[in-house]
């Protein structure tokens, strides 16, 4: 079948978009017509990751009321569709993770995977990065710093749901030293690889509604919400009917491209092909993590205030030049 399913990430609206969010659009984007060009039946796919403790934060540092989250990224969202729009962004889906139907799918694969046993419940102590919005254990960080971003972290000691990811540690990696294209370039196959030289750790998967409440409920326990990275990832399949519309699942996955940046690797690379394993999915053809774009010498990301704004670029320098000097 002649068909191409292409991914962004989903971009988290805590705030508007900067220069790193539309070229990764751009990006995906410019293949996607080029796989249209070729006559292939393309579907790509955008969107926004509107759970979690950041969300949360900004809420209130918006103005905005305690349990009004989805106020406020209703008024974010729009940003995001209008700068895409400006960009000449030719998408076929746009998906929310506040969606009733993507809200469905993150249930349906916490209850599936729970009722298979893939799921349980103990203490979790270690440490959070709320900026990375990660987990991290204590051997991984000894200096209570996160290794990613390099912030203070939360030391964290509560009960959380946790998924075996353990137990396919190497099923996961006989998959990618089998599949020479599934992560690409190969130098970050190559960080994966190096990643998985240690024992696997189980994945928390919650978040205690006591502590972080806003999140999609945990269908087997209403005390807690679901980790904003579990809930994100399986956009990719929900955005394509799972569980119900099984002939639209079947016409476009396994995804054939996600194009990612690469401080969200571990998360697509590790996370999501297990996930997909353990619900008897496929896992997808190419994940494709590109380099991030430097202010200075750090990392552009709104959480250090160092973004560039794109609408002001394309107001000084058009639509064309602004597409062409990303790409380039």
């Amino acid at each position: 079948m002649n068909k191409f399913y292409i991914t962004t990430p989903l971009y988290y609206v805590n705030s508007k978009p900067h220069i790193g969010h539309s070229y990764t659009n751009i990006a995906v984007d410019t293949v996607s017509r080029f796989y249209r060009m070729k006559g292939y039946d393309v579907f790509f796919m955008t969107g926004t990751d509107e759970h979690g403790e950041k969300i949360e934060k900004a809420t209130l540092a918006q103005g905005f009321k305690a349990g009004e989250e989805k106020r406020f990224v209703d008024d974010i969202v729009p940003v995001f569709k209008e700068l895409w729009q400006r960009l000449g962004i030719e998408y076929d889906h746009f998906i929310r993770t506040t969606n009733d139907d993507h809200i469905k799918a993150v249930q349906a694969v916490l209850d599936k995977l729970y009722k298979d046993g893939k799921i349980y419940k103990k203490i979790y102590k270690g440490w959070f990065c709320t900026p990375c919005e990660t987990f991290w254990s204590e051997a991984q960080s000894d200096d209570g710093f996160c290794p990613d971003c390099k912030r203070r972290l939360e030391k964290l000691d509560e009960e959380n749901y946790f998924f075996k990811i353990s137990e396919y540690q190497q099923w996961l990696i006989d998959h990618i030293n089998s599949n020479a294209d599934f992560i690409k370039p190969d130098f970050r196959r190559n960080e994966v690889l190096g990643f998985l030289r240690e024992p696997l750790q189980d994945l928390c998967i919650s978040r205690s509604k006591a502590r972080m409440s806003w999140g999609i409920e945990v269908p087997f326990d209403k005390n807690f919400v679901t980790y904003v990275w579990f809930d994100a990832l399986i956009n990719y399949i929900s955005g394509i009917g799972y569980p119900d519309d099984v002939s639209r699942m079947n016409k476009y996955w396994p995804a054939d491209f996600h194009i990612i940046g690469k401080d969200i690797l571990r998360h697509h690379a590790v996370y999501w092909p297990i996930m997909l394993h353990a619900l008897g999915l496929k896992a997808p053809r190419t994940i494709f993590a590109h380099g991030w774009w430097i202010v200075k010498g750090e990392k552009m990301s709104k959480s250090r205030g160092n973004i560039v704004d794109p609408v002001a670029l394309i107001d000084k320098y058009g639509i064309d030049t602004y597409r062409y000097f990303l790409l380039r």
